[in-house]
């Protein structure tokens, strides 16, 4: 025992002495491992540091935009909220009216969203005058744009378009129906380019200036609201003019804002781009969005308009407050879509794939629970906002409360596919998702007409409407897997842009 003892204590000191030292292999492979390690080290550090600054810039966009987007909803609610105390007759003309302006959301939607996405591609690229020209002749076409929506509403148009949405001359819904729609028709250049400069805003990654756009609509419109509607006596009048006084201010308000950026920018390329470019590029990517926008938000209308044809004005207008409050549900999953376009059209233009599909993976995880728990919030929500809106109608209420459950079932895929067909529109897959969604839509309509006609019910409406979601996140998800995940693992499709071009 005391010959180990010693042995233990002499050998490491005589093997010090004698100079044992590893072999060559050995030292070039601690070398190696330590190498690997501290290469590993930096990997894990920046991407730590990659993940902290696309989670900043996620809640810098996202936060701003899920208030903006839900401030103009708002605006139909609050309308609803007060016309409902005139009666079902009135909720039913502003009901059906509404779906006049949803058509000319479409385009307005088509020239935001082809300004966001254009202009943070060319941003991330420092192509910072070209991304001006386009911003400055998306303006100048939203307001040209609305002028003519104007004319024709408040002309001999006016007539026509709400008898188109099941108001014609002679039925009780007409007169206030018409008298809606030419009001807030006289906002529309405001409303539609105040859409534009927003989506200038989006590209350049700043939210906050459409958010106090939209809070001051917002708080105007509840305001003016009770003032004009009983207080001077318009009735559906006024509420039509406290929407659109609200507009008007609040697209002054983001266009102030949007010309005190443009001194606060990076220095500007030194490449000056031929006008006829810029405005073929607008033109086409703006026709493509606009395909995109009114299949969708004409599907929408379409079926409204089957709704008050078919069915009547109670129908119509349990199925208009039940779309107002979803659409507060649908417009709400723009927050993380917005940063996902934004962040992932910019990671995605300087040819970073791989960030920009940890971005949108991270995100898809919270869409997905997020919608989930609007579900499941929308379906117990259902009886109180139903008997709130139509306190003295029985019926209504309990077919509102019915409605509202299939539009409980729709909304876990609105999240998801609001990202995977941002993800499109910020790489400029315009045509793609354009196609697409017409086809769908048109899948939907006919299902819509056919089914009605079999079953003659509201809800066999928001069937297919769930039925238009289930289609357009089946497109939405393939297509955002092509341009997000390498050749190899995504079945090697790939598809041009129409930017490209």
């Amino acid at each position: 025992m005391l010959k180990l003892l010693i042995a233990s204590c002499v050998l490491p000191q005589t093997a010090a002495l004698v100079g044992i030292r590893p072999s060559p292999a050995t030292r070039r492979s601690a070398a190696a491992s330590d190498a690997a390690d501290a290469a590993a080290s930096i990997a894990a550090a920046a991407t730590a540091a990659n993940k902290n600054d696309d989670d900043a810039k996620i809640k810098a966009i996202a936060g701003p935009a899920l208030l903006g987007t839900l401030a103009d909803p708002l605006l139909s609610v609050v309308d609803t909220a007060w016309v409902s105390r005139l009666g079902t007759t009135a909720l039913g003309a502003v009901a059906a009216s509404s779906e006049i302006f949803t058509l000319v959301i479409a385009v307005s939607l088509a020239l935001r969203e082809a300004a966001s996405s254009t202009i943070a591609r060319l941003t991330a690229q420092g192509r910072w005058r070209e991304a001006e020209a386009h911003g400055a002749k998306t303006l100048l076409t939203a307001f040209g744009v609305g002028a003519l929506l104007t004319l024709l509403l408040v002309g001999p148009g006016g007539p026509g378009a709400v008898g188109l949405l099941g108001c014609p001359r002679g039925s009780p819904l007409h007169a206030d129906a018409l008298t809606y729609a030419r009001i807030r028709a006289l906002a529309l250049p405001c409303a539609v380019a105040q859409f534009a400069a927003e989506g200038v805003c989006r590209g350049l990654g700043d939210t906050k200036p459409p958010l106090r756009a939209a809070l001051l609509a917002g708080l105007m419109n509840v305001v003016l609201d009770p003032i004009l509607m009983f207080k001077c006596g318009w009735n559906v009048a006024g509420a039509a003019a406290a929407t659109a006084i609200s507009q008007a201010c609040a697209c002054a308000l983001l266009l102030v804002e949007l010309n005190g950026k443009r001194g606060n920018r990076a220095p500007s390329s030194t490449v000056d781009v031929p006008a006829a470019k810029t405005e073929t590029k607008l033109l086409g990517t703006s026709l493509a969005l606009l395909l995109r926008s009114t299949s969708q938000l004409g599907t929408w209308v379409f079926v409204a308009s089957q709704v008050s044809r078919r069915l009547g004005a109670r129908a119509i207008a349990a199925h208009g407050v039940v779309l107002k409050v979803w659409l507060l549900f649908v417009l709400a999953a723009e927050a993380p879509a917005v940063a996902g376009q934004v962040i992932s059209a910019g990671y995605l233009a300087t040819g970073r794939r791989a960030r920009a599909a940890r971005v949108v993976k991270r995100l898809g995880k919270a869409t997905v629970t997020i919608g989930l728990i609007t579900a499941a919030a929308l379906a117990a929500a259902a009886g109180p906002i139903s008997y709130a809106f139509f306190p003295t109608d029985t019926a209504a209420a309990k077919s509102t409360k019915t409605i509202f459950r299939w539009a409980a079932l729709s909304v876990p895929l609105v999240w998801p596919n609001a990202l995977c067909e941002a993800v499109l529109l910020g790489a400029g897959r315009y045509r793609y998702l354009a196609g697409a969604t017409l086809v769908n839509a048109l899948v939907a309509t006919f299902a819509t007409v056919a089914l009605l006609t079999a079953r003659p019910l509201v809800t066999s409406a928001w069937a297919c409407l769930c039925g238009f979601f289930v289609l357009r996140f089946a497109v939405s998800a393939g297509g955002a897997a092509r341009e997000l995940l390498p050749a190899s693992r995504a079945g090697g499709l790939r598809y041009r842009s129409s930017s490209s071009r």
